[in-house]
């Protein structure tokens, strides 16, 4: 099986192939039991487009207009080397006869399932054997997760960081269609060349076909294809020649797979801190945002389980500047908004927070763009912009409760009744603001925002209400409380 040629990816019309998807008008939907997943596919899918057509902006651009005919997405394989993407080889290489190359469940691959006796590993099932085998089609989304968006912590100390850092968020192009999200989230070899500035000589063969060292990974050296599909792990699957329905795409299969065998590589990227220090470089992958620092780039990751995406949106669309650090919108996103009047998409973010792999890190949201994103961020960044204005004005009327002089509680106990409500506001306001985006191509600029201030209000004073409420007896608290509503009251 060849992943750019035969049928591995599962829909719910079945299995089909890369060239199916990319060359039908038929709108396939992936069908895969698990969020991660999906996201995962989609990167995978998405860089195996661009292997494929390796295509200018131009190039692209038309691709998304007009579509991709049969004849050219075979005249396009004619020009590459398509055995490097044989599944009995794709982002597998062998290690050291010498090294340990322990085996594990495949449950290990599939984040949020408990495996083990980690706290962290808490998720979807609560025993192993509700999700222990799955078919070799889904290996490969397995594998790519592991390198590109799995922390190594979740393997403890034989665990690996890849080329992107641990835990890195990714945001990706959202199309009307399948088809049209691979395409969208395909890189242009023209304006990657321009931004990576890479050196002349730089490796674009993968790491199974020339295996990294064991020093430190130039970012500069490492070709678009080596770093779309680098690996962290020597990796093997094992393959038995027995029947089972898939617990990742519910499909039967003929084979299934178990276990599979991993030993992590021994040199450094720049996304380490030892690559950092040896100055490798981060290398700049398409589908992460990054933090400028004056100690180096770094990919940028949620900060904890109770962090929500719509607080750092406008970082992912136009960039922001503090004194400390710049973030920047990946390389994707720069690059639709690039594009002269693209289709219609949304953005989507996700990621896993959580060290150990816990589902309630788990990060998917979709928000609703403009289709023309490069003129109308104006529109997004204001409604972030009420939201984080009125989660201050939410933290500005708790903080009368710390008064020592009024109150006197212990700061722990006061603390936790203002993390409980910052963190319901933040949740909440996900949903909200998720909600007004949905307007952001019908409505100006000033109805969002007032649909945004609105409803962001009212959130936070029923939050605030509701303390108030509970602690209504306790004189000391309520009256804080009650000079603290000041500051969600003002216009």
């Amino acid at each position: 099986m060849n992943l750019l040629n035969d049928d591995f990816i599962s829909t719910t019309d079945g299995k089909v192939s890369l060239k199916t998807i990319l060359t039908s008008d038929q709108n396939y939907q992936l069908q895969y039991y698990f969020d991660e997943v999906q996201l995962a596919m989609l990167q995978l899918l998405s860089s195996l487009t661009t292997v494929v057509l390796q295509p200018t902006k131009k190039e692209l651009k038309g691709y998304l207009n007009q579509g991709l005919s049969i004849d050219h997405y075979d005249q396009c394989l004619a020009k590459i080397e398509v055995s490097w993407f044989d599944a009995d080889c794709f982002m597998q290489s062998k290690p050291l006869e010498s090294a340990k190359f322990p085996e594990a469940p495949i449950t290990k691959l599939l984040s949020g399932v408990e495996c083990g006796t980690s706290p962290y590993a808490i998720g979807l099932f609560s025993e192993m054997d509700k999700a222990e085998v799955i078919c070799p089609d889904c290996i490969h989304g397995l594998n790519y997760n592991l390198h590109m968006n799995i922390k190594g912590e979740c393997f403890g100390p034989t665990g690996a960081t890849g080329i992107r850092g641990g835990g890195a968020i990714s945001t990706l192009i959202a199309g009307q269609s399948l088809k049209q999200t691979l395409l969208s989230n395909t890189i242009a070899i023209d304006f990657f060349q321009d931004k990576a500035q890479l050196n002349d000589n730089a490796d674009n063969s993968p790491m199974w076909i020339t295996p990294q060292g064991s020093g430190v990974y130039q970012a500069q050296k490492i070709g678009l294809i080596r770093g779309l599909f680098a690996l962290a792990y020597h990796i093997d699957f094992s393959i038995q020649d027995e029947p089972c329905v898939c617990d990742v795409c519910g499909c039967e299969s003929a084979q299934s797979v178990t276990t599979f065998n991993r030993e992590k590589y021994t040199g450094h990227y720049g996304s380490t801190k030892n690559g950092r220090d040896a100055q490798a470089g981060w290398w700049l992958h398409p589908y992460t945002p990054i933090t400028v620092k004056e100690e180096g780039i770094f990919a940028v990751c949620a900060r904890d389980q109770h962090w929500q995406s719509w607080q750092e949106l406008s970082s992912y669309i136009v960039g922001k500047s503090t004194d400390k650090a710049t973030v920047e919108p990946a390389y994707i996103v720069k690059q639709y908004q690039e594009m002269k009047n693209p289709p219609q998409t949304n953005l989507l973010v996700g990621g896993n927070i959580a060290d150990q792999g816990s589902v309630i890190g788990r990060v998917y949201d979709l928000y609703s763009m403009p289709s023309s994103l490069s003129r109308q961020t104006t529109k997004i960044t204001q409604v972030i912009d009420v939201g984080l204005n009125q989660k201050e004005r939410l933290s500005k009327a708790l903080n009368k409760m710390f008064s020592k002089k009024d109150v006197g509680y212990d700061k722990n106990f006061v603390g936790g009744i203002k993390e409980n409500a910052m963190q319901r506001f933040t949740s909440n306001a996900q949903q909200i603001i998720q909600g007004v985006l949905l307007d952001v191509e019908c409505k100006e600029a000033i109805e969002l925002r007032e649909s945004a201030a609105q409803a962001l209000a009212y959130e936070a004073k029923r939050i605030f209400s509701g303390i108030q409420d509970k602690y209504q007896h306790d004189l000391p608290l309520f009256k804080s409380l009650v000079k603290g509503e000041l500051a969600l009251r003002k216009k």
